[in-house]
């Protein structure tokens, strides 16, 4: 009977470390992936912005522009949640065996990365809608 209980003290006292490291890898992975959905949110209003200030500035002349323009707008939204969900269901680069600075680091790593992919992909898009009102509508 000794023997099983100093078993057992011996595995609970395994097992409560375990489980404090599990629920702090549980906290900073829900961090992270509220840091990844407020920041695409902030990139989603902000193309909302860019879209909405370019019709302000240059309305459409006639149905066929105001068309083109629609197909271009639900076009990038498209592909900005596109990106957004290949950014939600990449694997972290994170190990368990990593230390905490070393998951801090490619946590902030991963971070700028989406945003960079993010930026990259708001420029495209104003390259695109110039390109579009410069040589008139794309060839459906």
């Amino acid at each position: 009977m000794l023997t099983f209980l100093n078993g057992f003290l011996i595995l609970l006292g395994c097992a409560v470390p375990a489980g404090a490291a599990w629920g702090e890898d549980a906290a900073r992975k829900a961090l992270q992936q509220n840091q990844l959905q407020r920041q695409q949110q902030q990139d989603q209003l902000l193309l909302r912005m860019q879209q909405q200030q370019r019709n302000v500035q240059s309305p459409s002349a006639n149905a066929r522009q105001q068309q083109e323009r629609e197909r271009i707008e639900i076009n990038q939204r498209q592909r900005q949640q596109a990106l957004q969900y290949r950014q939600q269901i990449e694997p972290p680069s994170a190990q368990p065996s990593d230390d905490e600075g070393t998951r801090r680091a490619k946590a902030q790593i991963e971070r700028q990365h989406a945003q960079q992919q993010s930026r990259r992909q708001l420029q495209r898009f104003d390259q695109e809608r110039r390109q579009a009102a410069e040589h008139g509508p794309a060839p459906k």
